[in-house]
């Protein structure tokens, strides 16, 4: 097709021809989408440890076994709600410049095909997931519901990326019940009603810290993900794309961003008071996700594509790096000292 250009950096120097679609279609070939997915595990991760009674067990080398294993489902997580998207989306993708050389628009794979490629990388992911308790398995699935709503949205409303946000931060919850200390967890005793699950959960420090946490990540989601959005912008107004950036335009965008992102912190930092969090987490997760916000609104040029996708990408994994790094050198400095 004119216009695409196979990849040939990482896995796709070795694999065959006819597998290249489908690696595409699990977006092999762009990282960044990987780490707007996998950043959420890792402050997942970083809030699970942290959370009471502290992991003490946890050694570097489990921590980093925990973050790799994090890392294969993540890939194939990615995979299926980017294989779903495609599909859903490949009417608006013919009329997108930037989207019409992906393996559906471009005919290198079915609509058929590609649902059965999503059914193959759900079966894997559970296969991945199959060690843990079943509450994880649940996790995973309100997650995976949540992200196929997504493309649907799109036509509807203007807030997508709002919806989007509910999945992408969702892993604070999964990845918790994966150690044992899942926020959630009085829901699933059957045992007693449901109203008194319901108010355990609500009354509980470590709920409420996740749920702060969860907040601040669906915030960062909508921050981001609008800004990558802008670099369709004049494509998405043809093809009747809705979703914020088109709903607040290239003037809207950065004030009403900058009240996400004083929103995220401020989430941060309840986080942190619910969760009994330290000095660490505040001055480097929160402090540092702040100056890395006000940064990233300040430069990005909405107008250039480029731009747009750099703050995507390795921009927005500043913010993500800060918030993460802070929950480690939380849990360490515990770790090494009991009584702080």
């Amino acid at each position: 097709m004119e216009g695409y250009k196979r990849p040939t950096h990482g896995i796709f120097r070795f694999i065959p021809n006819t597998w290249v679609p489908y690696a595409e279609l699990m977006r092999l070939d762009r990282q960044s989408g990987f780490w707007a997915f996998y950043w959420h595990y890792l402050i997942g991760l970083g809030f699970a440890v942290n959370a009471h009674p502290l992991s003490a067990d946890i050694d570097l080398r489990t921590l980093f076994s925990l973050a790799a294993y994090l890392g294969l489902w993540t890939t194939v997580f990615r995979g299926i709600t980017c294989t779903w998207n495609d599909n859903l989306d490949q009417d608006f993708d013919r009329q997108v410049a930037r989207c019409r050389t992906r393996p559906i628009p471009r005919g290198a794979v079915t609509t058929l095909q590609a649902h059965l490629f999503t059914a193959i990388q759900i079966a894997a992911g559970a296969y991945i997931l199959s060690p843990f308790q079943d509450s994880v398995l649940i996790h995973a699935s309100v997650d995976a519901v949540l992200l196929f709503i997504y493309p649907l949205l799109k036509r509807c409303t203007h807030f997508p990326q709002v919806e989007l946000g509910f999945g992408l931060s969702y892993p604070v919850f999964l990845v918790a019940s994966m150690l044992g200390k899942d926020p959630l967890a009085p829901i699933f005793d059957y045992s007693i009603g449901f109203s008194i699950r319901l108010s355990k959960v609500v009354e509980s420090p470590l709920a409420r810290s996740a749920g702060y946490l969860y907040v601040a990540g669906i915030l960062w989601c909508i921050i981001f993900d609008t800004v990558y959005a802008h670099q369709d912008y004049e494509d998405d107004l043809k093809a009747g794309v809705k979703g914020l950036a088109v709903r607040l335009g290239r003037e809207g965008t950065k004030p009403a961003l900058s009240i996400a992102a004083a929103s995220q912190v401020y989430c941060l930092v309840l986080a942190g008071y619910h969760g009994g969090l330290g000095t660490p987490y505040y001055i480097v997760s929160c402090a540092g996700a702040a100056a890395m916000l006000v940064t990233m609104l300040w430069a990005v040029q909405l107008h250039n594509g480029k731009s747009c996708a750099w703050w995507f990408g390795p921009g927005s994994a500043y913010v993500g790096a800060t918030i993460t790094v802070g929950l480690m050198v939380e849990f360490w400095v515990k770790r090494l000292d009991p009584t702080m």
